[in-house]
């Protein structure tokens, strides 16, 4: 009976788990549980530059149900042996297990630079189709592109093949996952579950997360916002989407330190009891997802017209002006009737 309990728990603990990436989503969490949702592609890859005798290993991880990148993991030898000993068709895990192995080598060079590359590429090549309809073919002739470009090669070898998971084993496997807005997935199932954040939300290609600046003074009141407002939003996610973004914009101080960027309101929903979901656009099909619990007042990007000069002259100038061109003029008059 203990064991049973015990047992029980763990399936509990599970759904709670599979339920960060289901969007809060009860039933599809169960089924991630049992093994029928499946939301994972993994393309396994590796490859060969053949002029410069380097070798390469990749994992990517496609969500292709909500169309996000949920993990990228690269590594790259000065020789040919990943691309000589590495058997893409093993199962993903063996190959990520294999992959933090061969970090450790003598001949692995800096990949950090590499991983972002192929993050990015994979979002500006829109490679999701690809892998929605498993088309292998076309995917390795980008992917030949992608990694000829990075290392200004010519002769490139690539091999892939996909492999379908799920969230939670990934989760459970130890990979890290970026969810786009994943730290206000704890918001009231309520939200979750409302209509019109689902409308919104599956008009977008990607949601990520979002933190208003707050403006006491000269902002702008959150339930007053309208769409077409411009405000000025933080991007705190480490998902690789958010990064982009402001790398794109080069949102960045001088220490390195991240600067707020502007967003134009698609839409402001009221949700009763939790205050208001603020959606802004931060770059196309790109919408920046705010909580605000109170009506805070909310720094908006100021017109043009608040920033022109001012006038010349204020309303005292040009009375005091007048005065003294009315007394020249008496003063004339008079002057010209004595002589």
């Amino acid at each position: 009976m203990a064991e049973q309990f015990d047992s029980f728990k763990d399936v509990n603990k599970q759904i709670e788990i599979a339920k960060k990436y289901t969007r809060g989503d009860i039933l599809k969490a169960k089924d991630m549980v049992s093994g029928q949702y499946q939301d994972i592609m993994v393309v396994k890859g590796k490859f060969l530059v053949e002029e410069k005798g380097l070798s390469g290993l990749f994992l990517a991880f496609f969500n292709y149900i909500q169309e996000y990148i949920a993990n990228v993991s690269a590594i790259i030898s000065s020789k040919p042996v990943l691309f000589e000993k590495t058997r893409i068709f093993d199962g993903w895990k063996t190959l990520f297990n294999d992959l933090a192995s061969f970090r450790e080598s003598s001949d692995i060079i800096e990949s950090q630079n590499f991983t972002y590359f192929l993050a990015d590429s994979f979002v500006g090549y829109d490679v999701f189709p690809d892998v929605q309809e498993h088309n292998l073919d076309d995917l390795t002739k980008i992917m030949i592109e992608i990694i000829s470009k990075s290392f200004n090669a010519r002769s490139v070898k690539c091999q892939i093949e996909f492999e379908p998971t799920n969230s939670l084993v990934l989760d459970t496997a130890g990979v890290k996952i970026s969810v786009p807005g994943a730290e206000s997935l704890d918001i009231k199932e309520i939200v979750e579950e409302d209509d019109r954040i689902k409308k919104i939300e599956s008009e977008a290609k990607f949601i990520i997360e979002g933190k208003a600046v707050i403006a006491p003074v000269q902002g702008k009141n959150a339930n007053d916002l309208v769409p077409g407002d411009k405000i000025k939003i933080m991007l705190p996610g480490k998902d690789m989407v958010s990064e982009k973004i402001l790398r794109l914009l080069n949102a960045y101080d001088n220490n390195g330190e991240r600067l707020p960027v502007t967003g134009r309101i698609k839409a402001n929903v009221p949700v009763e009891k939790t205050g208001y979901i603020i959606y802004a656009f931060v770059a196309k099909g790109v919408l920046a997802k705010i909580y605000e619990e109170e009506n805070v007042k909310i720094m908006t990007e100021q017109p043009m017209e608040e920033f022109k000069s001012p006038p010349m002259f204020d309303s005292r100038t040009i009375i005091i002006l007048a005065a003294a061109a009315l007394l020249i003029i008496l003063f004339g008059i008079i002057l010209y009737q004595i002589m």
